[in-house]
């Protein structure tokens, strides 16, 4: 295990919203739904697009017709089997395994600092097949909640602050940063991130995707 010091950089993730979304699992069961009745590939962004809670209006603007009682009992019978599959209960976003191999890889040392509590955060990471790519974790019931910092100290104490970059989709995330002493990224990829409001806690960047936080990376810790 190599030295404190010998680490590219610290890059700390929130959970929930940053790395795993509940509402990516349901955008992904839509997708492979509509995929499966219109037997074309149907792209997130579609997906995205025409969102809306109500199974019944979201087939409307699919151009499903539903009016027929029996392919509306079967396209909602479909539904209920895919939204309780357990890979789409909890999902990373797209792109956010590519990011953790290729910062690991890069050497840089990855955390999670989370406000969802450690046996629910360990489960689901660990399900995901991604906790193995953190070093630690502060979650609810382990530290001060956010935004104060406490959890970023016991993590990274006797860190150069400026080799430290948190990533989150909270104004809590940027403010904890902020506390701290060390530079942020909103996260915007989640569907229900509010980004003027992120603004008015001034991160210091803003990443469209989870991969475009790796060019900011590399380019702001030298």
């Amino acid at each position: 295990m190599p030295n404190i010091e010998e680490f590219k950089g610290h890059i700390v993730f929130d959970c929930d919203g940053t790395l795993i979304s509940s509402q990516e699992g349901i955008i992904k069961g839509i997708q492979q739904l509509m995929s499966e009745v219109l037997k074309r590939e149907v792209p997130r962004s579609e997906v995205v697009e025409k969102y809306t809670a109500d199974m019944y209006d979201l087939a409307l603007r699919f151009g499903l017709n539903i009016s027929d009682e029996t392919i509306r009992d079967a396209l909602f019978k479909r539904w209920i089997e895919i939204s309780n599959q357990d890979q789409l209960k909890y999902v990373l976003f797209d792109s956010m395994r590519e990011l953790l191999i290729k910062l690991g890889e890069s050497g840089y040392r990855l955390y999670v600092w989370t406000a969802r509590d450690r046996m629910s955060t360990m489960a689901i990471l660990k399900s995901l097949d991604v906790a193995k790519f953190f070093y630690e974790f502060r979650c609810l019931d382990d530290t001060i909640p956010k935004p104060h910092p406490k959890g970023l100290e016991e993590m990274l104490e006797n860190v150069d602050k400026s080799k430290v970059i948190m990533i989150g989709d909270s104004i809590t995330d940027i403010q904890g940063a902020k506390s701290f002493g060390c530079q942020s990224i909103a996260a915007l990829w989640c569907t229900h991130v509010n980004e003027e409001y992120l603004d008015e806690v001034g991160p210091s960047f803003k990443a469209k995707t989870p991969i475009d936080c790796l060019e900011i990376i590399e380019r702001e810790i030298i």
